[in-house]
């Protein structure tokens, strides 16, 4: 936070003093191309570089003076305004006698003081002003910036929330059921008992990983994806086949916590349900034009839902994973649909952001 806060300073200082080296370089050309006849180059620079310095060091008095009383300033902005429009001339003619005290230091002997000298000081005023107008634009501008990061750092730590809500109401029943099986299983063949306990252990670790990891490799997500296939498959030997096709290219890309496991769920739940044979699964994982494509099919029928309460739907899953899509690559694509007598998932995100990228920009 310290960091940050010395960076944005950093920043701010840095604009005002654009301001007036810029300010500096007109002041110099206009007097070294002066139609009544100019000193030379030395003297315009070196003149000019003390007033620069002068005004750099009042405005910085002047912005500090606003900040220390920004609450007077609000309760009576049009009082204010008309005094800090008055006090700049004052500072005028500070950052003036700063110049020619300066200029008597290092051997410019500065012009006499007389009543041209309060006029002159006019010669400040503009450009004071200029560099706090500057930097107050610069600072409402990194304050909207900052404002808008806040607002996105809320929504996704919110959706991530709601994620973790979502993902302790679904579990209990894959565990409730897995758990009968495993009873089930006791005493009439223990290897395949021993079998489910490994592959549901796997699972729920991997399922508690989301809270320090809402982004994850596609090689570990897979991983989840197969344990809980594995324990599908012990509880309905008969009825589910499963296909995978995963490129090498892409275990490495990383993509929310159970997106793909989101869509395998929904596609044993409901192709279970609306197929009375065989359910086959396909899960398709490839680089498409530099794109990541994800595509998860299976036998059955696209099933509707017009209440979901319960938070255990197609609808309400499909919608919180693209939520959480959408903070990865707002460009994403999200189909489902009906074909043949099979219900496709597909998910595109432009280009592959990668686990070791992530880890690299994190050091």
């Amino acid at each position: 936070m310290l960091q940050k806060q010395k960076y944005l300073a950093f920043q701010l200082f840095t604009a005002r003093s654009v301001a007036i080296f810029i300010w500096f370089l007109i002041t110099v050309v206009q007097w070294t191309n002066n139609p009544k006849g100019s000193p030379g180059l030395t003297i315009p620079i070196v003149v000019r570089a003390v007033e620069a310095f002068a005004i750099l060091l009042v405005s910085e008095a002047v912005i500090f003076s606003i900040n220390k009383s920004w609450r007077f300033f609000l309760l009576r902005r049009k009082q204010t305004m008309l005094v800090l429009f008055l006090a700049l001339y004052f500072y005028a003619i500070a950052a003036n006698l700063i110049s020619l005290a300066i200029r008597g230091i290092i051997g410019f002997t500065p012009p006499k003081l007389d009543g041209f000298f309060f006029i002159q000081s006019l010669h400040f005023y503009v450009p004071i002003y200029l560099v706090i107008a500057i930097h107050y634009l610069v600072k409402n501008r990194i304050d909207l910036k900052t404002e808008k990061e806040n607002k996105l750092r809320a929504e996704a730590l919110a959706e991530q929330a709601k994620w973790m809500m979502l993902r302790y109401q679904v579990n209990p029943h894959f565990l409730f059921n897995t758990l009968n099986s495993i009873r089930a299983l006791i005493g009439h063949d223990d290897e395949k008992a021993r079998k489910v306990v490994t592959e549901m252990s796997d699972y729920f670790r991997y399922s508690l990983s989301i809270e320090k990891n809402p982004l994850v490799p596609i090689k570990e997500e897979i991983s989840a994806v197969d344990n809980y296939l594995e324990i599908q498959k012990i509880r309905y030997p008969e009825r589910l086949k499963v296909q995978k096709d995963v490129h090498p290219d892409t275990l490495k890309c990383l993509i929310p916590v159970f997106s793909i496991q989101t869509l395998v769920e929904n596609a044993s739940k409901y192709g279970l349900k609306t197929h009375s044979g065989r359910v086959t699964i396909r899960i398709s994982v490839a680089k498409k034009n530099n794109n990541l494509v994800i595509q998860i099919s299976n036998t059955g029928k696209l099933v509707h839902h017009k209440n979901e309460q319960n938070g255990d739907g197609t609808n309400t899953g499909i919608k919180n994973l693209k939520n959480r899509l959408r903070f990865l690559d707002s460009d994403f694509s999200f189909d489902l649909q009906e074909k043949d007598d099979n219900v496709i998932a597909t998910i595109e995100l432009k280009d592959c952001k990668e686990y070791e990228n992530l880890e690299s920009n994190n050091s």
